[in-house]
């Protein structure tokens, strides 16, 4: 059965600092926030590597001010991930392992859609960032190392049989990957229902 999880798709949970209450302190706090908010609408816009002075037009928060609060880009970004994944956190789930095989593979891509359409902008940005981010590196290990485990619990017993190895567990994971599912939707124009059948055909095939 579905349940509640923390989120999985990007890391540990999250929780964002507490509003302070002195004024100086509350001021840039809001300036953090509106900054945050500025780069997370240029991402969902499309826009692929957001800079600080991007950032400082959508936003009204200047440029010397944003560099006052955040250490660098980066740290921007990681704020950014924060925020996001509490507002998404309700859509990380643990995947539901009852039913047969089709039954198991129809909850497993649907819920695994509703994740990466959300994560989507942030995920992309994860995936940029991770060579020169050792913090998104861990959030991306964290999250493929999610994902392989809760594809073999749901699939413990097709990927257990007598005659499968570790090449089957190998392509489902590749298969039902924030990645496949980007080429899906973005490299092949797919939409939601035909990237899901997609995905949906070739596991049972592969499972099978």
């Amino acid at each position: 059965m579905a349940t509640a999880a923390a989120d999985p798709a990007m890391g540990a949970a999250v929780a964002e600092d507490p509003v302070p209450t002195d004024g100086r302190r509350a001021r840039r706090h809001r300036s953090r926030d509106v900054a945050v908010d500025a780069l997370l609408d240029l991402l969902d816009e499309g826009v692929l590597r957001p800079t600080a002075q991007q950032v400082a037009e959508r936003s009204g928060v200047s440029l010397r001010s944003i560099f006052r609060i955040f250490e660098d880009v980066q740290s921007l970004h990681e704020a950014a991930t924060t925020r996001h994944l509490s507002r998404v956190g309700h859509l990380f789930v643990t995947l539901d392992d009852r039913g047969d095989l089709p039954a198991r593979i129809d909850s497993t891509t649907a819920a695994l859609a509703r994740v990466y359409e959300a994560v989507g902008p942030i995920r992309r940005a994860a995936l940029r960032l991770a060579p020169e981010s050792e913090v998104f590196a861990q959030r991306l290990e964290r999250a493929r190392q999610w994902l392989r485990g809760e594809l073999d619990r749901v699939f413990a017993a097709e990927l257990t049989s007598p005659g499968a190895d570790g090449t089957r567990s190998a392509a489902l994971e590749a298969l039902l990957s924030f990645e496949a599912w980007d080429q899906l939707r973005g490299g092949q124009g797919l939409s939601v229902e035909q990237a899901m059948e997609v995905l949906r055909r070739t596991a049972l095939t592969l499972l099978r």
